[in-house]
């Protein structure tokens, strides 16, 4: 008896096949290595269809979330991140709140417009006086409130960043102080963001201060 492996009929399946193929008369004219063969080419398509279906899949999962949306489904958007190592952008405004519109109109949405970023990171807003809820990491509704008081967020706007683990990447933007610096201390944050998700490394990407070493 031969030794199995992996991917093929051993010695002894094939002598078995042979003894079959005689008290039946053949398999339609195809002896014992033409049936190792077809069994090989049959494992092979079994293995091909498995990994199509498994790329398929995370393909219509990264599909089924859009690029730039209100936040609504953390867990959702953790599963995209993970599976294609990119970060979030999480824009916190309110609707009384006139520079959360300057930075949204100025900074955030022209990035939506940017193809560059497109598969490179997701950009989610929440608006704190909105009555949408959304569904926490747990699987829960949470209120938009409730959400930016348990991240620590008092004053808006603010910019957070946010790796596939859904931990606080870097330092947060905090309203609109300098606004020519502005897009320079975006872009640091998003590249911060992005080589933190593709390469996790504490000591880089932890915020500094406590209170920034908040999670989605």
């Amino acid at each position: 008896m031969g030794v199995a492996k992996r991917g093929y009929v051993t010695e002894g399946d094939a002598a078995g096949l042979a003894k079959i193929q005689r008290k039946m008369g053949g398999f339609g004219g195809k002896d014992a290595m033409t049936m190792q063969k077809m069994a090989w080419v049959a494992r092979c398509a079994g293995i091909g269809l498995a990994v199509w279906l498994l790329a398929a899949g995370s393909v219509r999962a990264a599909e089924s979330v859009p690029f730039a949306a209100e936040l609504t489904n953390i867990p959702a958007d953790l599963a995209v991140m993970r599976a294609e190592k990119i970060p979030m952008l999480l824009f916190v405004h309110a609707s009384y709140c006139g520079y959360c519109q300057l930075v949204d109109s100025d900074f955030i949405a022209p990035l939506e417009k940017d193809p560059q970023y497109r598969g490179k990171l997701l950009i989610r807003r929440i608006e704190i006086d909105g009555n949408t809820d959304l569904i926490d990491r747990a699987g829960h509704k949470e209120g938009p409130m409730h959400f930016a008081n348990r991240l620590g967020v008092r004053l808006v706007p603010v910019v957070l960043f946010f790796d596939p683990e859904g931990q606080a990447v870097g330092e947060a933007l905090r309203g609109v102080t300098v606004p020519d610096f502005y897009p320079f201390y975006l872009d640091q944050g998003i590249e911060l963001a992005q080589s933190c998700s593709a390469t996790p490394d504490p000591a880089r990407c932890t915020p500094k201060k406590a209170a920034d070493q908040r999670s989605l």
